[in-house]
């Protein structure tokens, strides 16, 4: 508690400590890129629908346009690169797994993208000095929840930002059928808190910033068979990825699948809460 009240980013760092004691390894860079087909095939779904639902968001406040310099934290498989980079001047993504470069560059061919650059980097790696006020935009989208110094990360993204800084944030709840996984290979053990929204928002505005938000919803749809790379990689941080545990899934799997068009699909439909704030700008009274 901070004078009597809730100290945010105290509450961001239990989580995560909290998630951290029941794993048995956190991610590594080389997951991403097992992960990185399973993802592009995600964020590649309607469309790259969740993708060009941000863009949206941004550019019906004219807070991106065609001569923006844009930088994203954690860029995956491209999915702000292809729905961003034809509508601004530049696209800068830092990426380090190798799968996901991968992606990145076979999904910008296909569409045509050539104004983009990588940085193969994690972004604590980066140093954000040389780029001083260099982007006009920033971007990031699952990722946030990886860093337990939430605010010593959010100021360096602040000092390469010139312009909006702009965080796709998930709301990490989990129920239903995939608790009910989740319970069946791990018992009593609770599931991990991947808390991004409006943990996020709270914090910046403890801090004095003054945060927007907008609320979208997009679907991702997988094949079964692309979600059972997910799910091992996932498991395996947790237990041991046994053939029990592979039973469970592909059972949760074939209950969960639907015929689309285009075969039998697992099918999600998630909510993101797009928050952006300008780094110079702070509430009256704070510094």
């Amino acid at each position: 508690m901070m004078d009597g009240k809730i100290d945010w980013e105290e509450i961001w760092e239990k989580i995560y400590d909290d998630r951290m004691t029941i794993m048995k390894r956190d991610y590594a860079v080389d997951d991403w890129t097992t992960r990185s087909q399973d993802y592009s095939e995600s964020r590649r779904s309607n469309n790259y629908e969740y993708g060009n639902k941000v863009l949206e968001v941004l550019r019906k406040r004219h807070l991106v346009s065609s001569d923006s310099q844009v930088i994203e934290v954690g860029s995956g498989p491209g999915t702000f690169v292809i729905p961003f980079a034809p509508h601004v001047g530049h696209y800068t993504a830092v990426e380090p797994a190798k799968g996901m470069i991968e992606r990145i560059r076979e999904n910008a061919n296909e569409s045509g993208i050539t104004n983009y650059t990588i940085i193969p980097k994690i972004w604590q790696e980066v140093d954000v000095s040389a780029s001083r006020e260099k982007f006009d935009l920033l971007l990031s989208s699952t990722v946030i929840w990886m860093f337990r110094d939430i605010m010593e990360q959010v100021k360096r993204m602040e000092e390469v930002c010139r312009g909006t800084c702009c965080i796709a944030a998930g709301f990490g709840s989990v129920s239903g059928p995939e608790l009910d996984l989740w319970e069946s290979i791990m018992g009593d053990i609770p599931y991990p808190q991947y808390p991004e929204y409006p943990y996020i928002y709270n914090i910046l505005y403890q801090n004095g910033r003054v945060p927007n938000v907008e609320v979208i919803s997009s679907s991702s749809i997988r094949t079964a068979e692309r979600l059972r790379t997910m799910y091992k990689v996932f498991y395996s941080l947790y237990t041991d990825y046994t053939p029990e545990v592979e039973e469970k899934i592909t059972r949760y799997l074939e209950d969960h699948s639907q015929d689309l068009p285009e075969g039998k699909r697992v099918v999600r439909e998630y909510q993101t809460a797009v928050v952006w704030w300008n780094p110079k700008q702070r509430q009256a009274g704070s510094n």
